[in-house]
C-alpha cells in the first residue's frame, strides 16, 4: 500500500489502484503492487492508455457487491479495483488470433495494464472468458476493435472515454423508459451528469415530451445555458411532478419522497447514486409502476427489439452525434500518475465535478 505520494512504473510491476470496500463509502484510492506474471498460452497482454473518472464509477464502487463489480477484477481482501471505461493497447499476445500493436475499448482495471483471456473473437469484438468472468453480463466483457469499431473516429478518443460509456445508458433510457411512458413530462434528476445531460440532449428529438432537469443551485445556470433541458431548476425548488416519468440518478431518498409528493401519479425509474454522500441513498423501486435500471439488462431487451445490425448502428449514430455536440461546451481535463488520479478521485468523492467538465486518466 501507498502514502499518496506518486510513482513511477519499471518493467516488472504493475500499478493497480483500489479502494476499501469493507466500508459502507468507497475510500481513498490506494496503491497496490503486482509482479507482472508470464502469460498462458491463449491471454494476452495490454497497456491501459486512458480512462475516464466520473460519477459512474463512484456508483460502480457503491453497488460493488451488489452488481457484481468487484468480480471484474478480483484482488485480495478488503481492496476492490473500480472498472473504468477506457482504451488499451496489446503489448504482448498468446493467442494467434489477437496481434501486439492492436488497439481495444472496454471495461478495464483502475491500473497501467491488464490480461484478458479471450474466448470469442471476431472482426468485431474480443470476449473476455476468465473464469471468474463468464457469470457477469456480455456488456461488461465485450472488447471493441478499434479497427472495426462503428462509433470510433480517431482523434476523440479522450472524449469517447467520457461520454461512450454514459451516453449508452442515455440512449436506453431514452428508448425503454421515456419513450415508453404515456407523460408528457420527464424529470431527470442530477442533471448536471452527463448521462443525464445526453438524456436531455436525445429528448429533445421527442415530440410531446418536455424534459425538466433538477439540479443542485450550484449547477443551474451552467445546466440551463446549455439548453438540453426545456426548463432547469433545483433541489430547492422541485418542479409539480403530476404523471410525470421520474429518472432519478441521485439515489436520495428523500429528495425523491418530496419530489413525489409535489404531484400525484408519477412513474419512477431509479439509475444511478450520484448523491451518495448525503446518506439517504436508495436504488429500491418503492412503488408498483417503479423500476430499477440496469444497462446490461435493457441492451439484451433493445437488441430483441432492433436485432443485432440495428442496435449497432442506431447506437453508433447517435453516439458519434452527442460526442461532436459536445465539443462547444466541454471541456477534457486530462490526469496522469497515481497521485494526480488520486486526487482527481477525491474531488469526485467530495462532489467538486462540473457539468462543463470531465476528467481523463492515464498512468
Amino acid at each position: 500500500m501507498a502514502d499518496g505520494r506518486g510513482w513511477t512504473l519499471d518493467g516488472a510491476e504493475i500499478i493497480t489502484l483500489a479502494v476499501d470496500r469493507s466500508g459502507t463509502l468507497p475510500g481513498q484510492l490506494q496503491r497496490v503492487t503486482d509482479e507482472r506474471l508470464s502469460l498462458r498460452d491463449g491471454q494476452v497482454r495490454l497497456r491501459i492508455d486512458r480512462f475516464s473518472l466520473s460519477a459512474n464509477n463512484l456508483t460502480y464502487a457503491l453497488l460493488g457487491e451488489r452488481m457484481g463489480y468487484w468480480a471484474l477484477f478480483p484482488v485480495g481482501e478488503p481492496w476492490g479495483i473500480v472498472p473504468v471505461w477506457g482504451f488499451a493497447t496489446v503489448t504482448e499476445s498468446a493467442d494467434d488470433r489477437i496481434a501486439p500493436d492492436e488497439r481495444l475499448y472496454g471495461l478495464w482495471p483502475m491500473a497501467s495494464e491488464a490480461v484478458l483471456e479471450p474466448g470469442r473473437v471476431n472482426a468485431r469484438l474480443i470476449v473476455e472468458n476468465s473464469p471468474h468472468r463468464r457469470a457477469l453480463p456480455p456488456a461488461y466483457n465485450s472488447y471493441f476493435r478499434l479497427a472495426s469499431d462503428p462509433i470510433h473516429v480517431p482523434g476523440s478518443e479522450d472524449r469517447q472515454a467520457v461520454l461512450r460509456p454514459l451516453f449508452i445508458t442515455s440512449f436506453l433510457l431514452d428508448r425503454g423508459v421515456a419513450a415508453a411512458a404515456e407523460s408528457d413530462t420527464v424529470i431527470v434528476t442530477s442533471a448536471s451528469s452527463k448521462t443525464a445531460l445526453g438524456l436531455g440532449w436525445l429528448l429533445q428529438n421527442r415530440p410531446g415530451k418536455r424534459s425538466i432537469g433538477v439540479t443542485s443551485p450550484r449547477n443551474r445556470d451552467a445546466v440551463a445555458a446549455l439548453e438540453l433541458f426545456d426548463a432547469v431548476t433545483t433541489y430547492d425548488d422541485l418542479p409539480r411532478s403530476d404523471g410525470a416519468m421520474i429518472i432519478d440518478f441521485s439515489g436520495d431518498r428523500d429528495m425523491l419522497g418530496r419530489l413525489r409528493g409535489n404531484g400525484t401519479g408519477s412513474q419512477l425509474c431509479r439509475v444511478g447514486m450520484t448523491h451518495w454522500r448525503d446518506g439517504s441513498e436508495d436504488l429500491t423501486p418503492s412503488g408498483a409502476h417503479d423500476q430499477f435500471f440496469f444497462a446490461p439488462d435493457a441492451i439484451v431487451k433493445t437488441v430483441a427489439e432492433l436485432g443485432p445490425a440495428g442496435f449497432d448502428a442506431a447506437l453508433a449514430d447517435a453516439t458519434r452525434a452527442f460526442i461532436a455536440a459536445s465539443r462547444p461546451w466541454l471541456g477534457i481535463e486530462t490526469v496522469r500518475g497515481s497521485e494526480a488520479i488520486g486526487e482527481a478521485w477525491a474531488r469526485l468523492r467530495f462532489g467538486s465535478g462540473d457539468p462543463t467538465s470531465a476528467i481523463v486518466a492515464s498512468f
